[in-house]
Parts: structure tokens; sequence; C-alpha cells
């Protein structure tokens, strides 16, 4: 079990520490910590992906990908624009209902 492990999950941990030079994080609390690794996930995640599809290939399948997120993206958008412009001007806004 312990081979399988090293062979699946462990060489990740070690190419990020050895390779990438990541051996310690410069932010310190949990959140911040969270973050930072989080990004150095996605960036190995990103590379490994251009690694093995390539860059056109993954290009091309991202221009196609429908992704269910961008209509919540959307909506979140819109309503943090609005909360922030009305916000600026006060609570100038009536609504009718």
């Amino acid at each position: 079990m312990y081979r399988t492990r090293q062979e699946i999950n462990e060489h990740i941990f070690g190419t990020i520490k050895r390779q990438w030079g990541y051996n310690h994080t410069n932010l310190t609390g949990l959140q911040k910590v969270n973050g930072e690794h989080s990004l150095i996930m996605l960036v190995y995640n990103i590379k490994r992906a251009v690694n093995i599809r390539g860059v056109p290939d993954l290009i091309a399948r991202l221009k196609i990908w429908k992704s269910p997120y961008k209509a919540k993206v959307w909506l979140f958008l819109k309503w943090t624009c609005f909360k922030l412009f009305s916000s600026s001007f006060g609570n100038q806004f009536v609504f009718a209902n």
C-alpha cells in the first residue's frame, strides 16, 4: 500500500518541493497558507495538462468547454458590482414592488 501511495500521490509533492523549491510558505495563517498552496497546485495541474495535451489541444478544448459555472459567476459579478455601486451612492435607490 505504501508503494502504491508513493507512485500515485507523493511524487507530486516531491516535484513541487525539490524541483520548484517550494519547501516553505511565505505567508502565515491557515487561510493564507491554504490559498498559497492552492495556487501552487493549480500551477502544477496546468503544467501537467500542457505536458499531456500540448498547448494547441488544451486551448481548443478550453474554447469548446461548456462550463456550468459561467451563469453563477456572471450573477455573482452582477450582484457584487450592484452592491459596490449602491454602497458608493448610499441608499438613494428605491425599488418598486
